[in-house]
């Protein structure tokens, strides 16, 4: 009977235990079920570390490289900032000399002797350089700031090169003629060479002069010495920015019809004086706005349709087109740039 009753209170005690047990996992299921939340949330937060950690990176290293593209850009601007320096040191004067004014330099030019050869003569045609001339680079060495120069100036019509190899050398010339450069070459000798521009200075060919602005176009027959014939097309158009109510779009499309008129009558006028000395004509000299050149010229996609060469360079007369300065369009236009090299 004893034994019986230990038994029995030994299993209420265990059921006791039991019990407290059960309510101790009861109280703490919640707590479990919050920590595992928690947990979970670190998780994701340790994977959004990782990945924001590997955008990071990679933004990192995208601005790491900008960073190293802008110190190549800027370094190269200061380089071109000093090319640019240079080009002003080297070259300190140019200037535009007339046809007449040409032809005397040219010939005070051909008057120099040297005892050896020393005296380099060089042409170039458009778009050409020294790399067009056989055996040039590998027998003449010109300075950098020459060859800079050179490759620095923009010439429809090429250049012209007098250097005085001599350290204290007398003639270091660049020249940029009216008229294009028919012959690429060079020459090394006890003399310049100035019978290719001398010819084409002095030649008495007749030629079209057109200056054409939107509003105001000079079209001209003309030759070395005297304009031939002439006629100014203007017509009203609208000034590149206006004032007031007017909506930018409708402007610009009531200026464009403006603009167009204006290249339309121009155009006539152009054919007309072309057609009339088409047989004594050798060129088409032109000037000013692009596409105003090319809708009188060539009429849009129709293409330039003369049997003569269209030049296009800049001329500028610097003042209204008034009958006083006609003959300046005529002057200019013959008129050739010089610059005047000086090494530093």
């Amino acid at each position: 009977m004893l034994r019986m009753f230990d038994k029995l209170f030994n299993r209420k005690e265990l059921e006791k235990k039991i019990g407290i047990l059960q309510t101790r996992i009861n109280e703490l299921e919640p707590e479990n079920k919050s920590l595992s939340t928690r947990l979970s949330k670190q998780e994701v937060r340790a994977k959004r570390a990782v990945s924001d950690k590997q955008e990071v990176d990679l933004a990192l290293k995208k601005a790491e490289k900008r960073i190293d593209n802008l110190e190549r850009t800027l370094e190269n601007q200061k380089e071109e900032t000093q090319k640019t320096d240079d080009l002003a040191q080297t070259s300190k004067r140019s200037v535009t000399l007339t046809n007449a004014q040409s032809c005397d330099l040219l010939s005070q030019i051909s008057s120099i002797r040297s005892r050896n050869e020393d005296l380099v003569t060089v042409y170039l045609r458009p778009n050409e350089s020294f790399t067009d001339l056989n055996e040039f680079e590998s027998i003449i060495e010109l300075e950098q700031d020459v060859k800079y120069l050179m490759q620095r100036i923009e010439s429809p019509t090429g250049m012209a090169l007098f250097y005085d190899m001599k350290r204290l050398g007398m003639v270091r010339m660049i020249m940029t003629p009216p008229f294009p450069i028919v012959e690429s070459k060079w020459k090394l000798d006890r003399v310049f060479d100035t019978t290719q521009l001398q010819e084409l200075l002095e030649q008495n060919q007749v030629i079209c002069i057109l200056l054409a602005h939107a509003g105001e176009t000079f079209i001209g027959i003309s030759d070395r010495e005297r304009v031939i014939e002439y006629k100014i097309v203007r017509s009203s158009v609208k000034e590149k920015h206006t004032k007031g109510g007017m909506s930018q779009r409708r402007f610009e499309r009531l200026r464009d019809e403006d603009v167009r008129h204006h290249a339309e009558k121009a155009r006539a006028v152009f054919e007309a004086l072309v057609d009339d000395h088409k047989d004594e004509l050798k060129m088409v000299v032109a000037s000013g706005e692009h596409n105003l050149v090319k809708d009188i010229t060539g009429g849009g996609d129709s293409g330039y349709r003369y049997p003569f060469p269209l030049l296009i360079r800049s001329i500028d007369p610097k003042a209204k087109i008034e009958k006083r300065n006609i003959d300046m369009i005529r002057v200019l236009t013959w008129s050739a740039r010089w610059y005047n090299i000086v090494s530093v």
